[in-house]
């Protein structure tokens, strides 16, 4: 089945007549289009992609599928041109803002306008995403393999995602595909914590959290080393947080949810003493997107499915000591799952 009758399928089971979505990844998952400033309207006979003129040459390549509209109006003018059948019309309300929806509730006056989510179509993948997200992981791994021999102490945090983020572009990343993370020493207890301009230490453990992008398809991995020779207390640590990881992925079965999932590895912390600092969820899906569906977590109630991707990324943060994640990418398989992370989770010690 092609994306549009994916669409037009999804709407006939909603009882819906058209939809509009304006998400730049729902845009490119349906119809190919990754420019901006763009949006799509499909119904049961119609295809449309509405853009401007610096986009008209992109969009004929990347949407042949679909009619176009850049010509002329300002952009929510340009709705005029489409003959809209009876009936109520969705719109991806993820995508729109609330200034979007009252310019396209405006145009379309008494019409019925229902919200919907379109990640759920999104999430069990095709071999060709799964393809690009292989090759997007890939990146990431060789970005880091070729890091590791050019950092030390005496950098600064920023210093090291500059050259992190300068690797994955030297081997075909288009961009980041998040804000890289480079948390050092104390700082690495904060599980989100963005490069600053710390010094990085001997001693520290360092958390490096980053992404490529491929095609659009986007990478999630996290690694923590540590500057100079580990202590006893980062070994164990380090230790924990890696069978953890372990656990969960030989735990992955397709039918499980992603609470039960979440909750196998949330005990074996909690065995180990470390329980009240495992602070987030075990994982993620990824695609044309960092954070999809499923969810590893307590709110991850949906069933994980052969094709879907998910991070695994259990960690441990203590504040003003320190702290430890790992993360891979696995494609969910029926009997369980295949690794796309290939980068060694060895504690590194760097001299």
């Amino acid at each position: 089945m092609s994306r549009i009758e994916k669409i037009r399928a999804f709407l006939r089971d909603r009882n819906a007549a058209g939809i509009f979505i304006k998400g730049l990844p729902s845009i490119r998952y349906f119809s190919g289009f990754s420019g901006e400033d763009s949006l799509l309207y499909i119904d049961p006979s119609q295809a449309v992609i509405i853009t401007d003129a610096r986009y008209s040459l992109q969009a004929k390549e990347e949407s042949p599928d679909f009619l176009m509209i850049d010509e002329g109006e300002s952009f929510w003018t340009k709705l005029d041109k489409i003959n809209y059948p009876d009936g109520v019309l969705n719109f991806d309300g993820a995508g729109f803002t609330f200034d979007d929806y009252q310019a396209l509730s405006t145009k379309l006056d008494s019409r019925k306008l229902m919200t919907v989510d379109l990640m759920p179509l999104r999430t069990v993948k095709e071999a060709e995403e799964i393809s690009l997200l292989k090759k997007a992981v890939e990146i990431s791994d060789l970005a880091f393999q070729g890091f590791l021999a050019k950092i030390g102490a005496g950098m600064r945090e920023n210093q090291m995602a500059a050259l992190l983020e300068y690797e994955m572009r030297k081997f075909g990343s288009e961009k980041t595909a998040f804000s890289t993370i480079v948390a050092s020493g104390k700082r690495s207890a904060m599980p989100h914590g963005l490069a600053t301009e710390k010094v990085v230490e001997k001693g520290d453990f360092v958390t490096f959290d980053f992404g490529a992008v491929y095609n659009g398809y986007h990478s999630d991995i996290t690694r923590t080393i540590v500057i100079g020779k580990a202590e006893q207390w980062q070994k164990e640590v380090y230790h924990i947080v890696r069978e953890a990881q372990n656990l969960g992925i030989n735990s992955i079965r397709a039918g499980l949810t992603g609470q039960v999932l979440d909750a196998i590895v949330r005990s074996y912390i909690s065995e180990k003493g470390y329980g009240e600092y495992f602070t987030h969820g075990l994982g993620h899906g990824v695609g044309l997107q960092i954070h999809e569906l499923p969810v590893a977590s307590k709110r991850g109630v949906e069933k994980l499915l052969p094709s879907m991707v998910l991070t695994i990324e259990p960690g441990v943060y203590i504040a003003d000591k320190g702290g430890v994640r790992i993360e891979d990418m696995v494609v969910i398989t029926p009997s369980g799952c295949d690794i796309l992370t290939q980068s060694s989770k060895e504690l590194f010690e760097i001299d």
